[in-house]
């Protein structure tokens, strides 16, 4: 496989400084270096300087897809596989899910942003506003680039312009194993402004994955990447690098590991394997049933677009987990052999492991969560009937997973139905401020509204893992365990309305899985009314206090307003159902229900 380099502006390199610093890199992590004659090096110096144009015409589009969605995914997956590679070097800083970096301009001079202009790079500007200049450019390299087999395409500066531009006018038997970009000043809007962009559809069929690396100190990025403008890109910030030549970004460790992948692939995959015999924990039989459910899910979902944006979605996620579990066996964890056979792409039967008691609990998470988050794939009637299936697979009937779907779906009707208030959507809402709150902890999704015909429920999912976002379902018992004063304490300490929601979310799960064990004639836990009467007073009180001096309609105001609604709903919910402890009395629930309209929006 050749390496095609396009350089930057200058004399275009010619003592190939650039291989010099990719060498170092290889070389210090123990890598054979690149001969000369393994690299394709255009240059092209001349024509952006406007010198010896000739009148050609520009090279036609040669990626011409109409429906790129499978092509898409199946790069969306590569991607995700370099950035778990890439994430776990030091000196790199990735963007994306769960991966909060500091902000790039922490150590950036104030200079750069203030006055660094692409306008002012003149060889820049003329490439892209002369169209003979670009005609000539895409032609010199595309007669030295081969038209079949692969090639590995690394650009600096102006040439990650020139090369973003040439991506889909290359020979439709050339294949782009790796698209390295460094340096590039392709985001700034001044390369932008005033026409159309370069590349009108990334040939995601053509290419395998694509780096952009910058460094906060280089003043021709602007301090900016690239993914805000091309989709295909995926940033990360060295922070080890000062500077913009292209010898310093090529000899740093992450750029040369991102290389060598290409240049010297491993032979061969060696498998993890559990030769101490470990017991399967709790969080890893988790894990195995949100897997499993989430299969479930897939094979209920009679879109067949929808299913195979369902099942990509499902694979990254688990490929991110098994990557997750061999980082913690080479750190030394034993892993279980069922986990081993994660981490080796085999999924492994569910044990029996729950007894029917426990097992509504978790069936009733399991139908209020994401299985896919951060992705969003609504499932419609999949999830409901995915209860069927996974009860079957824990040893039960099909017919406790019915039981389980109708006490959910009373549960969410009686907060939905409560003087028609938007229920949903401020818990929906709140789901998007937990996330941020969340970080790289753990993330609060949101359940599709409109499942089992209840209103939209947020749903937690335990990170996995300094990845996050890869990890087992969280236990009932962990989800509801948290005292409904403690809840509401963080919503008074500062934890805002989206701790309030959150916890409100636990209760509404524990309540669902109570009723639910009720209609399978199991013991329940009446104790539930104590934490939902707690939980009512102590948001009863911050309320008060904020709308002394709060604005009628401010967030907090309208999301806690709306959790003392469903509080007054739930505790009604509790009573007619026989959910609430003996000592309840009839006056209560009077008094109950002649409350509901001083509290009504």
């Amino acid at each position: 496989m050749k390496i095609v380099f396009l350089h930057g502006i200058g004399d275009g390199d010619p003592d190939y400084r650039w291989l010099d610093g990719l060498n170092r890199g290889l070389e210090q992590a123990g890598h054979p270096i690149v001969d000369r004659d393994q690299v394709i090096t255009p240059r092209y110096s001349e024509l952006l300087k406007g010198e010896g144009l000739e009148d050609v015409k520009m090279p036609p589009v040669t990626y011409k897809v109409k429906d790129d969605r499978s092509s898409r995914s199946d790069f969306e997956r590569r991607q995700a596989r370099v950035q778990r590679s890439l994430q776990l070097e030091d000196g790199v800083r990735a963007f994306g899910f769960n991966l909060l970096p500091d902000p790039v301009w922490a150590a950036a001079p104030g200079f750069i942003v203030d006055h660094v202009s692409v306008a002012n790079l003149v060889q820049v500007r003329r490439y892209v506003r002369e169209e003979k200049v670009r005609a000539n450019v895409l032609s010199r390299i595309l007669d030295y680039i081969p038209t079949h087999g692969d090639v590995m395409l690394i650009a600096h500066s102006l040439g990650s312009v020139v090369a973003i531009d040439l991506l889909d006018h290359l020979a439709t038997d050339l294949h782009v194993r790796r698209f390295i970009t460094i340096g590039s000043p392709a985001a700034i809007r001044a390369v932008h402004e005033g026409r159309d962009r370069l590349l009108k559809k990334f040939p995601y069929g053509r290419v395998d994955d694509w780096s952009n690396f910058l460094n906060a100190r280089d003043i021709v990025t602007g301090g900016r990447g690239l993914a805000s403008t091309f989709p295909g890109a995926q940033d990360f910030t060295l922070t080890n690098v000062s500077g913009h030549g292209a010898d310093l970004y090529l000899g740093d460790p992450a750029v040369a590991k991102l290389a060598a992948h290409s240049l010297y692939p491993s032979k061969e995959l060696a498998r993890t394997t559990s030769d101490i015999a470990v017991r399967l924990s709790d969080a890893d039989a988790a894990t195995l049933l949100l897997q499993h459910f989430a299969e479930a899910v897939a094979r209920n979902i009679k879109d067949d677009e929808r299913a195979t944006r369902f099942r990509a979605a499902l694979r990254i996620l688990r490929e991110d987990l098994a990557a997750q579990l061999e980082q913690n066996a080479a750190a030394g964890q034993h892993l279980a052999p069922q986990m081993a056979d994660l981490v080796n792409g085999k999924l492994p039967r569910l044990p029996h492991r729950w007894e029917l008691h426990e097992a509504v609990g978790e069936m009733v998470v399991l139908a209020l969560i994401n299985c896919v988050a951060p992705y969003e794939v609504d499932p419609e009637e999949a999830q409901r009937k995915a209860l069927n299936d996974i009860a079957v697979e824990l040893g039960l009937t099909r017919s406790v997973g019915d039981r389980v779907a109708e006490a959910i779906k009373e549960v969410g009707e009686c907060v939905a139905g409560k003087g028609g208030f938007p229920l949903g959507r401020v818990l929906t809402a709140a789901a998007g401020v937990a996330l941020i709150a969340a970080g790289p902890v753990g993330l609060a999704v949101a359940a599709p509204a409109g499942v089992f015909g209840a209103a939209a429920i947020v749903g937690g999912l335990a990170a996995f893992g300094p990845g996050g976002m890869v990890g087992g379902l969280a236990m009932l018992g962990g989800l509801a365990g948290v005292g409904a004063a403690a809840a509401a304490a963080a919503v008074a300490g500062g934890g805002g309305p989206a701790a309030s929601v959150n916890n409100f979310e636990k209760l509404l799960m524990r309540i669902a899985a109570e009723y639910a064990r009720k209609k399978l004639d199991l013991p329940f836990d009446t104790t539930v009314w104590f934490q939902l009467t707690d939980y009512e007073g102590q948001v009863s009180a911050v309320l008060n206090r904020l709308q002394a001096f709060s604005d009628v309609k401010a967030p907090t105001i309208v999301q806690l307003t709306a959790a003392q609604v469903a509080v007054r709903a739930l505790l009604g919910f509790m009573m007619d159902k026989g959910l609430a402890p003996p000592e309840v009395s009839d006056d209560e629930k009077r008094a109950l229900e002649m409350q509901a309209p001083l509290i009504s929006p």
